[in-house]
């Protein structure tokens, strides 16, 4: 998804416009503006940003680096002490650095110094500002691949279509490989022959019909295949030039379930403690804004 129209509910900024508050939209990928603008009033994307912003900030970094992020945060300071009517700031960072570095990297931890110094920054500068914090998912490496368009055919198992959870227009991340696929048979007929053979595929760990995947993880049930398919710790899908492939040491990418644990911060807020085990989504983090609908 990348396009607003696909939405099928209010966004963070619609619902704050509601609400009657002003709401600025800050975000390394250019995509995030297409699918989220409705309802903010001041939208930045470091990716492609106007020459005004490229005055005030210098030019923004390529996308393909940590030091974009930077720059997301770096505007976000800007409109807090030049915007001070601002109600909500919503900055979203590129996971690019996370894909090249686990946390332990030089890399990985330069970025995050640097964020946590920004960061620093905007509080010390807006002392009465609330910070919440979180991710949409997690990171671990992976050593396999399979093209489940290729793979299930030379099994015996024809199929319509299968893509990759991940698919994604900013490929030098994770080549549109991810954790989790969603497969469209050809006829319901199908269904058993195709996840008897998923079953049988080393790496294949959970299947799920639509209904049943839909359920359990907040989808809906006409944007996903007749089958939603899991890998596990080490496996990805995605397209490729044969069925399977070998992963070097270094890639790293998401999609599964064991990147499914994400942070949840709270600062310079009140959190009523009682309800905190209640918190087991990043959608959860915001429901003490005062936002109707």
């Amino acid at each position: 998804m990348d396009r607003a129209e696909m939405l099928l509910a209010p966004t963070l900024f619609e619902r704050a416009a509601k609400a009657g508050y002003r709401s600025a939209l800050l975000t390394a990928k250019a995509k995030t503006i297409r699918m989220l603008h409705p309802g903010a009033d001041i939208m930045v994307a470091a990716e492609t940003p106007d020459a005004e912003w490229v005055a005030r900030l210098g030019p923004a970094p390529n996308i393909y680096s940590p030091e974009i992020n930077a720059w997301v945060f770096a505007a976000a300071l800007d409109l807090l002490v030049r915007a001070p009517s601002l109600d909500i700031i919503y900055c979203h960072t590129t996971d690019y650095p996370m894909h090249m570095s686990d946390h332990t990297g030089e890399l990985s931890q330069r970025h995050l110094a640097e964020i946590d110094g920004w960061l620093g920054r905007i509080v010390d500068a807006c002392p009465d500002l609330a910070l919440y914090l979180t991710a949409d998912h997690g990171m671990n490496f992976k050593r396999r691949c399979y093209d489940l368009n290729r793979a299930l055919p030379e099994r015996g198992c024809p199929i319509y279509f299968a893509m990759s959870a991940e698919r994604d227009p900013y490929v030098k991340h994770h080549r549109t490989f991810g954790g989790s696929a969603y497969v469209w048979l050809n006829e319901p007929a199908d269904v058993l022959r195709v996840t008897d053979t998923l079953r049988r595929m080393d790496g294949v760990d959970e299947i799920f019909g639509r209904y049943e995947a839909a359920a359990r993880f907040h989808l809906h049930p006409d944007r996903i295949g007749d089958l939603l398919v899991l890998g596990d710790r080490d496996t990805v899908f995605g397209p490729l030039d044969r069925s399977v492939e070998d992963l070097p040491p270094t890639f790293r990418t998401h999609g599964s379930r064991y990147e499914a644990e994400v942070p949840l911060v709270v600062y310079g807020a009140a959190v009523d403690h009682s309800r905190w085990h209640e918190y087991t989504h990043n959608v959860h983090l915001t429901e003490s804004l005062p936002l109707e609908g």
